[in-house]
């Protein structure tokens, strides 16, 4: 009966984990950098701005953090948050200066152009730093007036 009762608890738990993970599609493909799948997934507006359950990462920065700058475009292109934060105050802008892509390759190109959209949408560069999107975001001032979705 215990043996039962400790294998229905393993069970009950990895279900909840799968579960977690199956009803969000769009950071499954990031994290997998399937650039297809979250073209045809941005296409048609699944999960764009979905949350990762330990760090509140959506998938731009998550795609961001992993120097997928392609799928950045693709997920900006789509409408995901460009204002999005995670737990810690982290934002993809303040990745694309942290990237470590190297100079003048395609992604780093991509870089380029996701740091141009998102100065074209009135995002400050520099971009905050982290605590300073988390105080910004206690005195409801993030995102800055008169900032573009």
């Amino acid at each position: 009966m215990m043996a039962g009762s400790l294998l229905a608890a393993g069970c009950s738990g990895e279900d909840t984990v799968t579960n977690k993970q199956a009803i969000q599609p769009m950071l499954g493909a990031v994290m997998h950098a399937k650039t297809d799948e979250v073209r045809r997934l941005a296409d048609q507006g699944v999960g764009l701005n979905e949350r990762y359950y330990t760090n509140n990462d959506t998938p731009m920065i998550f795609a961001a953090g992993s120097n997928q700058w392609t799928v950045v475009e693709i997920l900006i292109d789509h409408g995901a948050d460009i204002w999005a934060y995670n737990q810690f105050g982290i934002t993809a802008a303040q990745r694309t200066e942290t990237s470590r892509v190297i100079p003048g390759s395609n992604e780093d190109q991509a870089r380029l152009r996701v740091i141009a959209r998102l100065k074209a949408r009135g995002y400050p560069f520099p971009p905050p730093k982290s605590d300073e999107v988390l105080k910004l975001v206690e005195e409801r001032r993030w995102p800055p007036t008169g900032a573009q979705s």
